[in-house]
């Protein structure tokens, strides 16, 4: 008889440790997801402003210090594009700037991530200064990146540029066919 009620003690211990042991497993997995998805968030803001702002400075020559908050110091010492004085000459009073990520790696522990982006100008308007070479502005030439970033301080930054492509080539989105929409009138 005690050896049945020792044998169902054990039993009974394994079943609650196995469910513990399942339980924490299931934490640390949505801890996990969560973590990385919060990476991923932070990344992809960080990522489509700072290029903004990037494009903003490289087009008008204004706000430089703001870029400090998306790219490590040593990125802005070495971009050659910031100190480009193709837009020198002009003065850009509007633009319209379209970032489309393709694709992004970072895990839960990185402190390094990786992002592909393409970046494109959809409108581009301003006026030549005097003594400018053309009265025309210079196009932007679209371009991939494959963008690095690292994490400093708990905090993402971008970290290098690596041109992949210049003038990738874009397939246009499907255009609806209005024919199909329902009328208006009944």
């Amino acid at each position: 008889m005690s050896r049945n009620r020792y044998t169902v003690a054990r039993k009974s211990i394994w079943y609650v440790l196995r469910t513990l042991l399942v339980v924490v497993g299931v934490v640390v997995l949505a801890l996990y997801v969560f973590i990385g998805a919060m990476h991923v968030s932070n990344i992809y803001v960080l990522v489509t402003e700072g290029m903004e702002l990037r494009a903003e400075y490289i087009l008008t020559g204004e706000n430089f210090n703001e870029l400090t908050e998306y790219f490590t110091e040593d990125f802005l010492a070495n971009d050659q594009a910031l100190y480009d004085e193709t837009y020198g000459d002009y003065t850009v009073t509007n633009f319209i700037y379209k970032l489309d990520p393709t694709g992004i790696f970072v895990l839960p522990w990185d402190v390094v991530a990786s992002m592909e982006v393409t970046e494109s100008m959809l409108s581009l308007s301003g006026t030549a200064n005097e003594g400018a070479a053309s009265s025309t502005l210079p196009p932007w030439e679209p371009k991939r990146y494959s963008v690095k970033l690292r994490r400093i301080d708990g905090r993402w930054y971008i970290s290098s540029l690596i041109l992949v492509e210049a003038n990738p080539e874009t397939t246009p989105g499907p255009t609806p066919d209005m024919r199909l929409l329902p009328s208006a009138t009944p």
